[in-house]
C-alpha cells in the first residue's frame, strides 16, 4: 500500500532520501501501523508528539493505516 508522510519541524530530516521537503510517498505491506513508520523512519516514538491521520488526530500508534492515508508528525514543540 502506498501512503504519503509529512514531517514538521525538526523531524524533516527523517525524510527518506529524495524526498520533497516535508513528504514523502512510502510503499508498506499491507496492515502496516503508524508505529511501523516511525520505525522506519527511525523516528523515537516519544518524537512523534502530535499525529494526525487523513487531518484527524490520532492518539494510537498501532492503529492500521490503509492505501492512500496521509499520515502528519509533529515532535514536541517548546515555546513562550
Amino acid at each position: 500500500m502506498n501512503i504519503e508522510v509529512r514531517l514538521f519541524a525538526s523531524l524533516r530530516q527523517n525524510l527518506p532520501p529524495g524526498s520533497s521537503r516535508t513528504s514523502a510517498h512510502l510503499d508498506l505491506p499491507a496492515g502496516s501501523s503508524i508505529l511501523d513508520v516511525l520505525i522506519r523512519l527511525d523516528i523515537p516514538s516519544a518524537r512523534a508528539f502530535l499525529v494526525l491521520v487523513d487531518g484527524k488526530y490520532e492518539a494510537d500508534k498501532q492503529r492500521q493505516l490503509v492505501e492512500g492515508n496521509v499520515l502528519s508528525i509533529w515532535p514536541p514543540i517548546a515555546g513562550g
